[in-house]
């Protein structure tokens, strides 16, 4: 089977149709999208996002009047009790914000799951210590997180750095994928090493005030996603050739990945 069609991919937008509050009947529609966001930026992209705002639309008019335990009835009770804290159209940005940020999972997930199968003696490992998982979800993100570059700064002055001169609103922005492999922070940083120590922490969802909110979410999000994979499945493996990649400058992903269960 393909993994990434048939477990990556849709995972993501399940839980965060679980979250936001998006009845079972709207799913096959939302897991369109989801599939749409997860292959990145082209056509199919552009034409989900009018489907998106209108599905969180009707989202949000639907949870009005039917109240559940969910954050969209949440954030409606919020905004009876205090007018002024959000409204209905920060609430339908919040909602398609939660389903772009929300696929990250789908290429870590896929990701890591081709790593394990490429390391044998690491798969072996965590499938002894499933307490391991948390820490080698944390060096699965370092070594194969799909983020490869972080997102452009804009200088607000003119700066040296490293003997380079960016001018005043030059763009600059970070590799991530080489910050994780800095032999500095991570001693043999080309290996892959679900017993590493923490030492210094990986770029993985960027640092400082951009840092990912959902990181939370999608590091769980994996860590039980792995888990719940390597223990229906103890046979797991590949299936043919090495999986194919997408061209893509931004994002480290898969075009699928053929496995055996």
């Amino acid at each position: 089977m393909d993994l990434l069609r048939h477990f990556a991919r849709p995972l993501p937008m399940e839980v965060i149709c679980e979250l936001v509050g998006i009845p079972d009947a709207d799913r096959p529609r939302w897991r369109e999208y989801g599939a749409a966001v997860a292959a990145g930026i082209g056509l199919n992209f552009a034409a989900a996002v009018p489907g998106i705002i209108e599905g969180a639309k009707a989202a949000v008019a639907r949870r009005r009047a039917e109240p559940a335990d969910d954050l969209l009835s949440d954030l409606i009770r919020a905004q009876a009790e205090d007018g002024d804290r959000l409204s209905d159209t920060e609430m339908v940005t919040l909602v398609w914000q939660l389903v772009l940020a929300g696929q990250t999972p789908t290429n870590l997930v896929a990701n890591a799951v081709d790593a394990l199968l490429a390391h044998p003696g690491q798969l072996a490992a965590l499938r002894a210590g499933p307490g391991r998982m948390p820490g080698g979800v944390q060096e699965l993100i370092r070594w194969c997180g799909p983020q490869l570059l972080a997102i452009p700064r804009y200088a607000q002055e003119d700066v040296e750095l490293h003997g380079v001169l960016i001018r005043t609103g030059e763009p600059v922005v970070a590799a991530i994928v080489s910050a994780n492999r800095d032999p500095r922070a991570f001693p043999d940083p080309d290996r892959l090493d679900l017993a590493r120590a923490p030492g210094a922490a990986h770029l993985g969802f960027a640092h400082g005030p951009h840092f990912c909110l959902g990181a939370s979410l999608a590091r769980v999000e994996t860590e039980v996603a792995l888990a719940g994979l390597l223990h229906r499945f103890p046979d797991l493996g590949c299936a043919g050739a090495d999986a194919a990649r997408v061209p893509d400058g931004g994002t480290w992903r898969l075009a699928s990945l053929p496995v055996r269960l």
